[in-house]
């Protein structure tokens, strides 16, 4: 062989080398620069979910927040309540509710955040948007996988879009619904880490999918349609491994019983296990007959699909009126039946012909999550709400984002291509800032119930429940918030009218009734107050407010038996009812049993030992009976628990004067009337002290003062008079002696 054939034979070898290597790099970069991609699209996501949320950083405690979080004595409690809230129904640290559930995880975040931060809203809402931008990407980490990264920009624009959409404010925006969060959140965490599970095999995935499962579920049960959504997934899609998959959907069903089962001892133990369903919570339970109900609750399943599509207008609650009833022969039901029976039907197909068909999935992942909402199968606690589309929107999503991918982009998806193609992005951005503004301004809306009440109203006027709210906010927050004489009256006559036509919507509908009972009382009209509060016992076994007003109706009108009654009632109804307590002490202290008065304040105390009040009402117990060194320290309390309580002061000072503490009194007679130099009873108090210390003129001063403010004070007119003869001023004194008898025709000079 020659040289040049040698030469020539060997050529081909070192290029063929080379290309191999080249190969391999190619082969290896491809991956990293998916995950570069894929790294990069979960930023974005992140990043626009935190920007088109940001306002709400701004927004109070609204609506149920008071419940679960602001008013909540276990959450209040900090690190302390934690263990507490494993071990109680949802709502146990703000009062018994006899239909209740078991919810702890959000609960435990809330009492961490008051640990780390105090009560501040703007944490919790901060929480709120960092979490669900952890649910957007979670979504689309989920999707991408559940593609085998053949469809990241599908994954992408369907995770954009639930990031955007409107229908998600109710859930983001108040604070309590970090329930759903949650759920959702660790659902698909789970999700996502099955998936690698079904790759690997790795025991620890599959322990700690079913750990994040389980965190699903303490955050809120109606994770349980993921036993649906794990076959669907791990038997149709990801169906490599059967022996994997049904180790999952067995694992999957043991936590869901362990959840079921905590869940039901800890409910049962508390007496919270009852499904009643109330009217005033779902109309539906009203409707006249089964196919009236059915067809009602079609017609809201299309109202579903029309805000999905629609997204305007957004209420918070779409109580009666604001879904009538209708039958089969509203053609808006017909319509919905068709789209749902026919959706149905198509994504059964696709998913049996097809197998790893994502328009399958799309489709029977909306049905099976909406489906808990549906009120076909059983009645839940709600008609209807926005926050019920959570799960099922990403279904919806999905199909926006495949009918993009097809017809849009032909199948092609590369991420590059995408973002070069006109109409495709001439249609995404402009529905995406749409959407996104759409929900920038009804995040503006939730920033107080006030905002939330008056923009909802204004959209469904006819709304029972929307009535009922805007009267017990004016009545309850801004009614005590309100100094001015003639506002406070414009407050009032709104609230009523606000309650009134609550009632005439709904006649049976209780609170509403004891609300506009607590409007008459604040308005003085206690005839109209006593009838609105009977009705309201009338109507339920369950109004403990309404038993306490009517006690206070029938204490301010001098009824004291009838009061001791209805406060009875109202700690009947609710054994740890603190108010109530202390009321029904005050009117044993006007009946002057004062035994019976000490009693039940210090059972007043044993449920809340920081009850100011019942200091208060314990103090004035023992000064009645003039043990003034035992009521000195409950007053001191009181004081302390409550700084600005004048009266709480006032009656110290009148401890230490009935007690001969003089310079003790005459300090804090002096403190009050500094402070609110029109306090009566201070200069009155000061010049009894002045008296008895033979500090005379000092004592004519401030008597003569507390007179200017008010000429009815008349009481302490006969220290003048002794005053004036103690000093030797007897014409002054005579004078004095004078008017003294117009009132007390038996004072005499002595």
């Amino acid at each position: 062989m020659s040289k040049k054939q040698k030469t020539r034979q060997q050529k081909p070898v070192q290029p063929k080398a080379a290309s191999s290597t080249s190969t391999a790099a190619k082969h290896n970069a491809e991956p990293r620069k998916k995950m570069s991609l894929i790294l990069k699209l979960s930023l974005i996501l992140g990043i626009v979910t935190l920007a088109i949320y940001a306002n709400t950083l701004q927004n109070g405690y609204v609506l149920d927040d008071s419940m679960v979080f602001s008013k909540n004595k276990i959450v209040n409690q900090g690190f302390d309540g934690i263990s507490e809230l494993f071990q109680t129904p949802r709502l146990k640290g703000f009062g018994y509710l006899k239909n209740e559930n078991y919810r702890p995880l959000s609960l435990v975040m809330f009492a961490v955040e008051v640990g780390i931060f105090g009560l501040n809203p703007t944490v919790g809402h901060f929480f709120n948007i960092v979490f669900f931008a952890g649910c957007v990407i979670l979504l689309f980490l989920f999707l991408d996988k559940l593609f085998e990264r053949k469809k990241t920009v599908v994954a992408f624009i369907a995770a954009l879009l639930f990031a955007v959409h409107p229908i998600h404010t109710e859930v983001v925006a108040n604070i309590k619904s970090l329930d759903e969060i949650f759920c959702f959140m660790f659902a698909f965490l789970a999700m996502n880490i099955f998936v690698s599970y079904m790759k690997n095999g790795k025991p620890l995935q599959l322990v700690l999918g079913l750990v994040a499962l389980f965190l699903s579920y303490l955050s809120k049960e109606t994770v349980v349609t993921f036993l649906g959504i794990i076959p669907l997934v791990f038997f149709f899609y990801l169906n490599d491994n059967v022996k994997r998959a049904i180790t999952m959907m067995v694992g999957a069903l043991v936590v869901t019983g362990v959840f079921l089962s905590i869940r039901y001892v800890i409910l049962t133990d508390y007496g919270a296990s009852t499904t009643a369903i109330e009217f005033i919570d779902n109309a539906l339970v009203g409707a006249d007959s089964i196919a009236l109900r059915l067809g009602t609750a079609f017609y809201t399943l299309g109202m579903y699909v029309k805000l999905l599509i629609l997204p305007f207008p957004l209420i918070n609650d779409y109580g009666f009126k604001s879904i009538p009833y209708v039958g089969f022969g509203n053609v808006w039901v017909l319509l919905s039946v068709l789209i749902y029976a026919s959706a149905g039907c198509y994504g059964l197909y696709r998913l049996f012909k097809f197998k790893k068909d994502p328009w399958a999935f799309a489709i029977l992942f909306y049905m099976a999550t909406i489906a808990l909402f549906s009120n076909i199968f059983f009645l839940m606690g709600s008609a209807m709400g926005e926050r019920f589309l959570f799960f099922a929107s990403v279904g919806f999503c999905l199909l926006i984002a495949l009918a993009i991918d097809k017809w849009i982009l032909k199948d092609g998806g590369d991420f590059e291509s995408f973002t070069k193609n006109k109409l495709a992005l001439g249609i995404l951005i402009p529905v995406c800032l749409v959407f996104s503004y759409q929900t920038f301004a009804r995040n503006a809306e939730w920033e107080s119930n006030a905002t939330l009440f008056s923009a909802d109203l204004a959209k469904s006027p006819d709304n029972c429940r929307l009535n009922y709210y805007i009267g017990n906010e004016l009545v309850e927050n801004v009614l005590p918030a309100t100094t001015d004489s003639a506002k406070r009256k414009e407050v009032l006559a709104e609230g009523i009218q606000c309650l009134t036509k609550a009632i005439e919507i709904y006649p049976k509908y209780t609170d509403a009734h004891t609300e506009l009972g607590t409007a008459y009382l604040n308005a003085l009209n206690y005839a109209a107050a006593e009838e609105q509060f009977k009705i309201a016992i009338s109507q339920s076994p369950y109004q403990s407010i309404a038993a306490n007003n009517l006690g206070t109706v029938y204490l301010r009108t001098d009824k004291i038996p009838e009061a001791i009654a209805a406060y009875k009632l109202a700690i009947k109804i609710k054994a740890d009812f603190v108010q109530a307590y202390c009321n029904l002490g005050s009117c044993y202290a006007r009946q002057k049993q004062f035994d019976s008065a000490i009693i039940t304040l210090n059972q007043c105390l044993a449920v809340d030992p920081n009850y100011s009040e019942a200091y208060m009402q314990l103090g004035l117990a023992y000064y009645f009976v003039k043990k003034y060194a035992e009521a000195e320290p409950y007053f001191l309390k009181a004081l302390e628990l409550n700084p600005a309580d004048v009266n709480a002061a006032n009656n110290l000072g009148a401890v230490y004067l009935n007690s001969g503490k003089y310079e003790q009194a005459v300090g804090i007679f002096k403190q009050l009337v500094a402070a609110n130099p029109n306090y009566v009873n201070g200069y009155s108090n000061l010049g009894h002290c002045y008296f008895q210390m033979k500090q005379y003129q000092a004592s004519i001063d401030a008597i003569s003062k507390s007179l200017s403010i008010d000429p009815g004070n008349v009481k302490d007119i006969p220290y003048i008079a002794l005053s004036y003869q103690a000093m030797g001023r007897m014409e002054d004194a005579k004078k004095y002696e004078a008017i003294a008898q117009q009132y007390y025709p038996g004072f005499v000079l002595q």
